[in-house]
């Protein structure tokens, strides 16, 4: 595949510490604003009220502001929670669960993967193909090769049916001997990505739904478990209309010593 991510280490953490600060930032600073608001509202109807002053209108007034503002605090408290659950995600590597090295049969990994998928989202317009010969195996972390996927599926499921643009999407899975492992390929045919910022898909915080909610984290997540904890390069290509394909190794980790992964 023509194109590979590496960054360095210490520019992707640094960017996205900065990221992660500005992102939380921005709700608590709004719901500072709100609390202070309701603040002032609250003390002015108390003071109406205990000078006999408080009529139907200043109080109904009131109520409907007071449920905007917490409405909004509640909005914006969701999404630092959330970001900050994400972020804790790209520190999986800290997690005992990841640190364990299994052999795994990465047939059975994938397979209940996406069975597991499909029972969680009956409704999905997400559709797999998994193209994987029995007895492939290796030594390395399963818990991380499905988040990984989990995250994989998910931007495929928020971009790569477009706005409107396609009603279902199907996703491939397949795998090839590649040295010491394997080298795993995930390919949707969605609607690909614009080249113009094809090169960023993998920053931290760079999403082109951000007004829908996103927080642009998941393929920087990917890139984080690829290589650090599969010891891999990240490897991928696209075009409009033409889908999004990412692929990258499995190495047998038992005694795997990187040395110019490709």
């Amino acid at each position: 595949m023509p194109e590979s991510y590496e960054p360095a280490s210490i520019e992707t953490v640094s960017g996205l510490v900065a990221g992660v600060s500005h992102e939380i930032n921005t709700p608590l600073g709004v719901n500072i604003g709100n609390c202070t608001l309701l603040i002032e509202l609250l003390n002015e109807v108390s003071n109406k009220y205990n000078t006999g002053s408080l009529d139907a209108q200043t109080f109904t007034e009131f109520m409907g502001t007071a449920k905007d503002l917490s409405d909004s605090m509640l909005k914006n408290m969701r999404r630092a929670s959330k970001l900050l659950s994400i972020f804790k995600q790209v520190a999986v590597k800290n997690t005992d669960e990841a640190n364990l090295l299994e052999k795994v049969d990465i047939a059975e990994l994938i397979n209940d993967f996406v069975t597991a998928h499909s029972v969680h989202a009956k409704d999905s317009q997400i559709s797999f193909k998994v193209m994987i010969p029995p007895g492939a195996e290796a030594v390395t972390y399963p818990s991380v090769i499905t988040q990984i996927l989990t995250a994989l599926t998910s931007n495929t499921l928020i971009h790569g049916l477009g706005i409107g643009k396609l009603e279902s999407c199907e996703i491939t899975i397949s795998l090839a001997p590649a040295g010491d492992g394997y080298q795993l390929t995930f390919a949707d045919n969605g609607v690909g990505v614009e080249e113009d910022i094809l090169h960023k898909v993998f920053d931290p915080f760079f999403t082109t739904r951000r007004g829908a909610g996103n927080a642009g984290l998941g393929l920087s997540i990917v890139l984080n478990l690829v290589k650090e904890m599969l010891q891999s390069n990240i490897h991928y290509e696209s075009q409009p209309d033409s889908g999004f394909k990412i692929a990258f190794k499995i190495h047998n980790l038992a005694h795997y010593t990187p040395e110019g992964d490709s």
